[in-house]
C-alpha cells in the first residue's frame, strides 16, 4: 500500500477512526502495532515475521544491556545485534551482488566461474530474492537504539508492544525517516488527545508529499524514463533537460513520500523529524548534505 494509493486512504481512515475512538492508551498501541504489521503483510507475510522476529531479538538484547554491567557480556550483547541486522541487511540486499560479482572473477581464472550458478546456457542466475520495503529503515533504527542503551544515552524500553511500534510504525516503515529511539519511543508514554490544530498540520503535510509525488514526480518520469532508456535516440539539449527533470523527480518522490509519513504521524498524535529541507537551495555541497536526508546524516554522525 502505497501512501499515494486509494488502499492506503481506505486503511489510513480505518485506522485513523479507531485509533481516535478507543479511549484506552494500551488499546491504541496495540491498534496501531496490529495496523502496522498488517501494512507490512500486504506486501509479504514472511517478511513481516522477519521484521516482527528481529524486533523481538533487539527488545531483548537492549533488557539485557540494562540490566547487566560486566563488559564483556554488553560487547557481545551489541556485537549480536550488529551482526543480525547487518547480516539480513546484506543478505537481503547485496547477495546477489555479491554471487554476480564472485561469478564474474572466477570466470576470468581458466572458466571456473562457468558452472557457478549458471543455467544451461551458461547464464549467470541470480538467487530469488525479495528485498523487502524499507529494510534499510528499520535496521538503521534498530542499530541505533541498540548503541544508545549500550552507551546509556537512553534506558532500554521495557514495554514490548511500544517497542515493536518504535519499529513496526508504518508512516515510517517503508520510506523514513529514520526514526530514533529516544525521540520516538517518549512519544509512546504520552497520552494522546486529539487537536485539529495537529490534525491540519499533518494533512497539510500529507497535501504536501501528495503533490510532489503526482504532480512533480510522476509527471517528470514520463518525460525522463524513456531519455535514459534510450539516450542514443535524443540530442544532447534533450539529455541534459532529463538529467534535470530526473533530479527533480527524486527530490520530489522521496521527500513527498517523507511529508506523507510525517503528515500521517502527526494525525495519530506522533511527531516525525523533518527529512528534507530544501536541499537544491544549498550554496555548497557541505550544506546539501545537511538539507538532504536529515535523518540519515543524523543516524551517522
Amino acid at each position: 500500500m502505497f501512501f499515494n494509493s486509494f488502499a492506503y486512504l481506505v486503511f489510513f481512515l480505518v485506522v485513523f477512526t479507531l485509533y481516535w475512538s478507543t479511549p484506552w492508551a494500551k488499546a491504541r498501541i496495540w491498534l496501531l502495532l496490529i495496523a502496522s504489521f498488517y501494512f507490512y503483510a500486504v506486501w509479504s507475510a514472511e517478511l513481516a515475521l522477519l521484521v516482527a522476529s528481529t524486533t523481538v531479538m533487539d527488545y531483548l538484547l537492549g533488557r539485557g544491556l540494562d540490566a547487566t554491567e560486566r563488559p564483556w557480556l554488553r560487547r557481545l550483547l551489541v556485537g549480536t545485534s550488529l551482526v543480525v541486522n547487518l547480516g539480513i541487511l546484506c543478505y537481503f540486499k547485496y547477495m546477489n551482488f555479491f554471487l554476480e560479482s564472485l561469478h564474474e572473477s572466477l570466470c576470468r581464472f581458466n572458466g571456473l566461474g562457468l558452472t557457478f550458478m549458471t543455467n544451461e546456457h551458461g547464464v549467470f542466475t541470480p538467487l530469488d530474492i525479495i528485498v523487502p520495503f524499507g529494510i534499510s529503515f528499520y535496521t538503521f533504527e534498530a542499530i541505533s537504539y541498540t548503541i544508545d542503551v549500550y552507551r546509556r544515552k537512553i534506558k532500554a524500553e521495557r514495554s514490548l508492544p511500544n517497542f515493536m511500534l518504535f519499529i513496526l510504525f508504518f508512516p515510517h516503515l517503508v520510506a523514513g525517516p529514520i526514526v530514533r529511539g529516544g525521540d520516538f519511543l517518549p512519544q509512546t508514554h504520552r497520552r494522546k488527545h486529539f487537536s485539529w490544530l495537529r490534525m491540519q498540520i499533518g494533512v497539510q503535510f500529507f497535501l504536501m508529499g501528495l503533490f510532489k509525488k503526482l504532480a512533480i514526480a510522476d509527471r517528470m518520469a514520463i518525460y525522463c524514463d524513456p531519455i535514459f532508456q534510450h539516450p542514443e535516440n535524443y540530442s544532447t539539449g534533450s539529455i541534459w533537460v532529463g538529467v534535470l527533470a530526473f533530479a527533480i523527480r527524486i527530490y520530489c518522490d522521496f521527500s513527498g513520500y517523507s511529508d506523507m509519513a510525517i503528515g500521517s504521524a502527526h494525525m495519530l498524535g506522533y511527531r516525525l523529524t523533518l527529512n528534507f529541507n530544501m536541499p537544491y537551495l544549498s550554496l555548497n555541497i557541505s550544506e546539501f548534505w545537511r538539507r538532504w536526508h536529515i535523518s540519515l546524516s543524523s543516524w551517522l554522525r
